[in-house]
């Protein structure tokens, strides 16, 4: 039998900011579970570029030499290598605070447009709600079109461009997609305080694919109501559980290791999908999805990230007052103050999009210093102080020398 290594899977990291939206922000590693898989499985990972990519052994019939087990699960962490990217992205400051990212192939969400698959292992953007109120930043679908709320509204249908700018079809890493990360002995705050506190925790059933199965179990007792209790899951691996505590429900990702190397997420990819579901890493025949068809075409098993850019109302600031205006835009325009003039701000009748490729805003100055109008500066994303919050507005602050 011919023996080759061909693809099980790979994650490719996206991001709207890159000009080839290749994001390349981030190093993957495998946990050390998964590692001891790789072995196994006579399998190995490679970190190229923005995809993360996972070879297995095969024999000539294209099956995998030595096949997973169902209940496998191939788990990476990732490690944030530029911060800028916080910058850049569209996170809320507060998103990660005590919480990371959670990716998985469970979601099954898979996108179609003009012909090409994505199969995301992100949730499922919501759709539009007339009765929420959405703040900016936040993403629904409407009509099958992703949109962002540009301003706090209630009942403003997409796509009104005052309230709302289109993020086409694809599908983001949000605030759905972050849990708390714990230890295996954390403890729990408890509001109001309480004399009995019960705790349990439960797993992932592979066959209905809820959380439903109990591994943990715990009722405690006090002489005196408490505000605080203390679990230990030192029994349990590694993982996402649903946890259950006085009624309350909510998901964590349980691993020390993930806390204490203040992991930025977790891309955990299961196997016991049923062959031939377009999440599985093997199709109908138990083949792995590395193939080339009779046109010579390659497809293989690609699993897809992909991060919003931050969109931020452009504040230029010129101490000298030597900008007349910005000359008009077709999408933005720019007002200064209206006293005193001449102006020394001017901000952006809307929020922009932060992109890698500069933006040409032309400028008129009291004193033209060439026959060719300069172009304003674009925000640089490494400058301190930068970025600003005021209200749940962002603003990037932008000087000027004029």
């Amino acid at each position: 039998m011919i023996t080759s290594y061909k693809i099980l899977f790979m994650t490719e990291l996206l991001h709207d900011f890159y000009a080839d939206e290749k994001c390349p922000d981030f190093s993957c590693m495998p946990t050390p579970a998964t590692s001891i898989l790789l072995a196994n499985y006579k399998a190995m990972f490679k970190m190229v570029g923005n995809k993360l990519i996972v070879l297995i052994k095969t024999g000539s019939d294209g099956k995998p030499f030595i096949i997973p087990d169902p209940s496998d699960r191939f788990t990476f962490y990732m490690a944030l290598q530029q911060p800028a990217f916080i910058t850049v992205s569209n996170l809320g400051f507060n998103d990660l605070s005590g919480k990371r990212f959670y990716f998985t192939n469970l979601h099954q969400n898979k996108v179609t447009e003009a012909g090409k698959v994505r199969l995301y292992v992100t949730k499922q953007i919501l759709p539009f709600d007339a009765t929420t109120n959405y703040l900016p930043g936040e993403m629904v679908k409407q009509s099958n079109v992703i949109y962002e709320a540009l301003a706090s509204s209630t009942g403003s249908t997409p796509p009104n461009t005052a309230n709302w700018i289109t993020r086409k079809k694809n599908q983001y890493a949000s605030k759905e997609d972050v849990i708390s990360f714990i230890t295996k002995q954390h403890v729990f705050s408890l509001q109001p305080a309480v004399a009995t506190a019960s705790i349990s925790c439960f797993g992932l059933n592979t066959v209905t694919g809820l959380f439903d199965v109990k591994v943990f179990d715990q009722i405690q007792h006090f002489e005196t109501p408490v505000d605080q209790v203390a679990a230990d899951f030192s029994s349990l691996p590694d993982g996402k559980y649903r946890v259950e505590l006085n009624g309350a429900e909510f998901f964590v990702y349980l691993s020390n290791e993930a806390v204490y190397n203040n992991v930025f997420g977790v891309i955990e990819l299961y196997n016991h999908l049923p062959a031939g579901n377009d999440f599985a890493f093997v199709d109908g025949t138990g083949k792995v999805k590395d193939q080339t068809d009779i046109l010579g075409n390659t497809t293989w098993l690609n699993y897809t990230i992909r991060f919003a850019n931050k969109v931020a109302f452009w504040k230029y600031i010129v101490p000298k007052k030597g900008v007349k205006e910005f000359e008009t835009h077709p999408d933005y325009s720019f007002a200064g103050n209206a006293d005193p003039l001449p102006s020394d701000v001017f901000v952006s009748n809307l929020p922009i999009p932060l992109y890698q490729q500069p933006r040409a805003f032309k400028l008129t100055l009291f004193n033209p210093i060439s026959s060719e109008p300069p172009l304003a500066a674009n925000p640089n994303i490494n400058a301190s102080g930068m970025l600003t919050k005021v209200g749940a507005d962002y603003f990037c602050n932008i000087y000027l020398n004029y």
